[in-house]
């Protein structure tokens, strides 16, 4: 749902721009015939079906916003007119291309962009200076590389941030992986993937024992440590497709679509003994309690697998630490 809107505040964005772009050349088209400038009237006119064209294509591949020959091909078409009008004796022209400069860097990703607007600089700079004269040529160039330079700067922070932003909105800032709400927001995806195709659902609690008198005996700094060494490891025994998740006081989460009981119950111990054999910085030995549990068909409340796995890893406590349990689940939801 959030990709779904993301996409369509995307699409709203670039159909504003693209109509924008339809009425700017609409009304320049319309002060050139007032002066008498009939090929740049003729070639505006023309230009305004583009770009109200590329506000069709902007809402009807909403999405798919990775799609961008479309976007790509709209925005050359005004490069071939413009490049018409100077051979025609008309140089002013090129200053339409300022837009598309700007646009580019917002409808198309950042190496596209940079790579379209590198060929229209440089075909640009080459037709001024056989028409115009290189001084021409050379204002132009200068103008239009410090424009697109200036909005590929903007867009190229722009995206930085974001990323920094989603990056910190689903990780766990200080071990690196999914937080607990990035692992409600997949948990509800893969039990419905889950129940839809039949395919199995496992998911794992662990949590590091005795946690607190860790943290009393060494302390913040050296807990924290371990945490971020135990994270590595567990990253480092996840399967394509399997997922990591961190909650807090030592609990991390692992989830594997695909992963019928058996499958699950191996990875658990494989967990376990790999914490336990393995020598833990600063304080050497370390084990951890499990619980485990594979969905059920017609388990369709992620909330119910997560309170079954967590069940199960307080069983394991209680049991001694050290450990794997696997839940158990009997109610209405189960098939």
């Amino acid at each position: 749902m959030q990709i779904r809107n993301e996409n369509l505040l995307r699409a709203r964005t670039l159909v504003t721009l693209y109509l924008g772009l339809a009425a700017l050349f609409l009304l320049m088209a319309l002060q050139n015939v007032r002066y008498g400038l009939y090929d740049l009237f003729y070639i505006g006119l023309m230009l305004v079906p583009v770009w109200a064209g590329g506000a069709v294509l902007s809402w009807w591949m909403r999405n798919r916003p990775q799609h961008q020959p479309g976007h790509v091909l709209i925005l050359v078409t005004p490069v071939a007119g413009v490049f018409w009008l100077i051979l025609a004796g008309h140089p002013a022209a090129v200053h339409w291309l300022y837009a598309v400069a700007l646009i580019s860097f917002i409808v198309l990703p950042l190496r596209t962009a940079f790579r379209v607007n590198t060929g229209i600089l440089v075909l640009m700079a080459v037709a001024l200076g056989w028409q115009s004269g290189f001084y021409d040529s050379l204002r132009f160039a200068t103008s239009y590389a410090l424009l697109a330079g200036l909005a590929g700067m903007y867009a190229y922070l722009y995206h930085h941030k974001t990323r920094y932003y989603v990056t910190q909105t689903h990780h766990d800032p200080l071990t690196g992986a999914f937080n607990l709400r990035h692992l409600d927001f997949t948990l509800k995806q893969e039990v419905s993937r889950s129940e839809t195709t039949g395919h199995p659902l496992s998911l794992i609690a662990l949590e590091v024992d005795y946690y607190d008198q860790l943290l009393d005996v060494h302390g913040q700094n050296i807990t924290q440590e371990v945490i971020v060494a135990l994270a590595r490891q567990l990253q480092g025994m996840t399967r394509a497709g399997d997922s990591l998740y961190y909650d807090r006081n030592g609990r991390f989460y692992l989830l594997l679509p695909n992963t019928p009981e058996e499958g699950l119950l191996v990875i658990a111990e494989r967990v376990r003994r790999m914490v336990e054999e393995t020598d833990w910085p600063e304080v050497h030995s370390l084990t951890v309690s499990v619980g485990c549990f594979t969905r059920p068909a017609g388990m369709t409340e992620d909330r119910t697998l997560r309170d079954v796995v967590d069940l199960a890893l307080q069983q394991a406590q209680a049991s001694g630490h050290n450990r794997v349990q696997l839940g158990q689940f009997v109610g209405s939801d189960a098939a």
